[in-house]
């Protein structure tokens, strides 16, 4: 899901933690250590614990569901999409019960914050959905089919407003489009609804609950896929990234991308970065600051990238970003 800033005191999230018993997970996804607060990035992501069954490790990306896996994929939808085009496999991870009161604090959160740091990138993510959608309109200019689109960790749907400048502007001609959000926390689901009500996507948006290690859709029937700040906190990004291939359509299928990783030209940087990995990831649920996504990209898609690089003003840890779209 798109990450959100805002300044959040660490022991009121421990406290909310405290007061449900739960004792799993603290899901906050980015904290910059400023004192005496901290910038937190309030995203309900993937539990990162692993719990040994049979012996065996299970991966608990990002998140974990609100509910039992059986009660969430059973009311998945909200609400069904008119344009729907896929249908959504079971997938085979076991997941467990997710904080509701965290959950809900983190939505809530993720839907008013990083006005900042969306005003600063919207140029980036406007051309960078522009080519996506220019690219869709020319796979599926003549036939009738409906593109498929699934964002993998959609949160509150901020990028609502990118498919909808992309989709009307006046060289993307698609006849429909259906989008699947996929996210651990199931309270952002009325949130990203909202949000696609707000830019006329209501008909087109689709959301379930999951995690990006095992998404629950067939092989090769992914048209696209997005992700914006999401790979930084997956448990096995190369799991990720195999997933991501595994479900987009062979011989076009696209994957774009906006993720923050290691600094590639300040010396500097990447060392705060790499001493401050430890306190983030134990703190922020997951979330890395050293990451080499770009390069890993890459590498799972057998060099196929058009991979971007570029530093934020002022965002510090986060700054360095990559971004581009990958193609099967």
């Amino acid at each position: 899901m798109m990450t959100k800033m805002v300044r959040y005191p660490l022991i009121f999230i421990i406290a909310a933690l405290l007061l449900e018993g739960t004792t799993g997970f603290l899901s906050t996804q980015r904290i910059l250590p400023h004192l005496p607060t901290m910038n937190v990035n309030l995203q309900a992501r993937h539990q990162h614990d692993e719990e040994l069954e049979d012996g065996k490790p299970s991966i608990h990306r990002r998140s974990l569901l609100a509910s039992t896996f059986a009660a969430a994929y059973s009311t998945c939808f909200l609400p069904s999409s008119a344009n729907a085009a896929i249908e959504l496999a079971t997938p085979s991870a076991k997941l467990r019960q997710r904080s509701k009161l965290v959950d809900s604090i983190f939505a809530q959160q993720m839907a008013t914050g990083m006005v900042e740091y969306e005003k600063e990138v919207e140029q980036y993510k406007t051309d960078l959905f522009q080519k996506l959608f220019n690219s869709l309109a020319n796979e599926n200019s003549d036939g009738p089919s409906i593109p498929v689109i699934v964002e993998v960790g959609m949160g509150t749907f901020p990028n609502a407003k990118y498919y909808a400048q992309a989709l009307s502007s006046s060289g993307v001609q698609l006849k429909g489009l259906d989008i699947v959000g996929v996210d651990p926390n199931s309270v952002m689901s009325s949130y990203a609804q909202d949000n696609a009500r707000l830019y006329g996507l209501s008909s087109s948006l689709r959301t379930v609950n999951g995690v990006a290690e095992d998404l629950p859709f067939e092989d090769g029937s992914v048209d696209a896929l997005v992700t914006t700040l999401t790979l930084c906190s997956v448990v096995d990004q190369t799991k990720a990234l195999s997933e991501i291939r595994r479900v987009l359509k062979p011989n076009g299928g696209m994957f774009m991308f906006w993720e923050h990783v290691l600094s590639e030209d300040d010396e500097n940087l990447a060392l705060q970065q790499n001493l401050l990995n430890p306190i983030q990831t134990f703190s922020a649920d997951g979330c890395h600051l050293n990451r080499r996504t770009g390069v890993n990209i890459q590498k799972a898609f057998d060099g196929k990238v058009d991979l971007n690089y570029v530093t934020l003003k002022d965002k510090w840890v986060i700054g360095p970003t990559t971004f581009g779209i990958a193609t099967v």
